[in-house]
């Protein structure tokens, strides 16, 4: 969980400075991966993108995480209406609203890759909440009396340790929601560099085109895809 986190700082990196006349150079020593169209090196773009990659995936899993502890701890009658949501992929209603809205830029999208994701946190977040409701520190807490605020200030950090399990598939789906809309155009603009908007770039000319940024960014996307299957500490 930790180096996803440490990839938040990538949202505040700036951006890869424009060289036009430099553009479309092939690979040398001092350009490994040679330079885009815009003259950009592209090893250091493609290490940019996947970094804000990280860095806003990261952002809607900790929005995704929060909503999921909230509604497991508050939402106990609106247990329907978070089954109903969950039934459907977060994909089926972000596409057709990026349809119509000719795109989303990053914010909006990715509050709602977090209000998306969060329904399908809910189950196992309220399963380990239940069971702490249930147990004997909870009820001496009400016996005593405790308030609200006492009780939170008391319990969050272990809240957050049940919640912090969860991260790394919140993480991968805000990650592949984010890469889906932008490869297929719909995703946030040129300003939000990202490993779709390079695929988007780059997957069309690899069947004419021996293009290393492309290959490197499609085989950056499937290590991200086989790394995260793997099992990882929080």
């Amino acid at each position: 969980m930790r180096w996803r986190l440490a990839c938040l700082g990538s949202l505040l990196l700036p951006e890869l400075a424009l060289d036009p006349f430099r553009g479309g150079l092939v690979p040398t020593l001092w350009h490994p991966l040679g330079t885009d169209d815009l003259g950009r090196d592209a090893l250091l773009r493609l290490a940019l993108a996947a970094v804000r990659s990280l860095g806003f995936a990261s952002a809607c899993a900790l929005l995704a995480l929060a909503l999921g502890l909230l509604t497991a701890w508050r939402g106990q009658r609106w247990l329907g209406t978070w089954s109903a949501l969950r039934s459907l992929p977060p994909l089926l209603f972000l596409l057709p609203l990026a349809a119509v809205l000719g795109g989303l830029s990053a914010l909006p999208l990715g509050l709602l890759l977090g209000l998306l994701i969060s329904p399908h946190l809910e189950p196992a977040l309220r399963a380990r909440l239940q069971h702490f409701r249930h147990s004997p520190a909870w009820a001496a807490e009400r016996t005593l009396g405790a308030t609200g605020a006492s009780t939170l200030r008391r319990w969050a950090p272990w809240g957050w340790q049940q919640a912090a399990a969860l991260f790394p598939s919140a993480w991968l789906s805000a990650l592949w929601g984010e890469a889906t809309l932008s490869t297929l155009g719909l995703g946030p603009g040129p300003g939000h560099d990202s490993l779709g908007r390079l695929l988007a770039e780059e997957l069309p000319r690899l069947g004419s085109d021996p293009s290393p940024l492309g290959w490197a960014a499609l085989l950056t996307v499937l290590g991200l895809a086989w790394t995260s299957s793997l099992p990882l500490r929080p």
